[in-house]
């Protein structure tokens, strides 16, 4: 057991020490420079483009699939409700 805290705890002083050391890319150093930036955006829209794509085409399945469900239940309720009103 003391050998399990040792190392969670060795783990956890290197998980907060190397970071700070370690850079992803060279760009990311200068933040204010177009070129950094427009590189960012670009990472930010092609990580956000898979789940436009699916959320837009899951939607319009959903909507669809919802909307038929919905009329076909919504006209059995009509047929019902003028069956009791006509008898």
């Amino acid at each position: 057991m003391y050998r399990f805290f040792l190392w969670v705890s060795l783990l956890m002083v290197v998980m907060l020490i190397v970071p700070t050391y370690l850079e992803a890319c060279p760009a990311c150093k200068t933040l204010d420079d177009p070129i950094g930036k427009g590189f960012n955006f670009s990472v930010l829209f092609m990580m956000a483009m898979p789940f436009m794509v699916f959320g837009v085409i899951g939607g319009t399945i959903f909507l669809h699939w919802n909307g038929y469900r919905l009329s076909v239940i919504g006209s059995r309720l009509k047929k019902r409700l003028l069956r009791i009103r006509n008898s």
